[in-house]
């Protein structure tokens, strides 16, 4: 008889299992989303970056050749950087230009929208819920 009770304390039953799955499900859920945004304002942050190294790029070139350069002139490993879910795009003339940084894949629904970066240093966003103040000091 008292081995049948040390045999019945052994072990968990399928209602306390289905109780902690659900616990689980339930913190995964809830720590989802916050994951995705930790993810997409890492994005962000890169796409920031990206657009100053291609103003950069561009300040030292129209500063050897006297003009901004063509669009067409920019090298595409600029506008392109490895792991970057963003799509950058530059628009100029001799005496301006502006950096756009489009979101793609995953970060298409990225509440910031697209970035930009003029040669005057303005940075905006288009196509955003937020404002450039909040989308840039983020």
């Amino acid at each position: 008889m008292l081995t049948a009770k040390l045999m019945l304390k052994n072990g968990f039953t399928l209602i306390e299992l289905l109780g902690v799955l659900a616990i689980v499900g339930l913190l995964a859920s809830m720590a989802m989303p916050i994951y995705q945004q930790a993810q997409q304002r890492g994005q962000r942050s890169l796409a920031k970056l990206a657009l100053l190294q291609a103003a950069h790029w561009m300040e030292r070139a129209a500063s050897s050749q006297g003009s901004y350069p063509a669009a067409k002139d920019v090298p595409a490993n600029l506008l392109s950087p490895a792991g970057l879910n963003y799509q950058l795009s530059v628009d100029s003339s001799a005496q301006t230009f502006l950096i756009t940084a489009k979101p793609s894949g995953t970060q298409a629904l990225d509440a910031c929208g697209s970035l930009t970066l003029s040669n005057t240093g303005e940075r905006d966003v288009k196509d955003a819920s937020m404002t450039a103040a909040q989308c840039w000091s983020r």
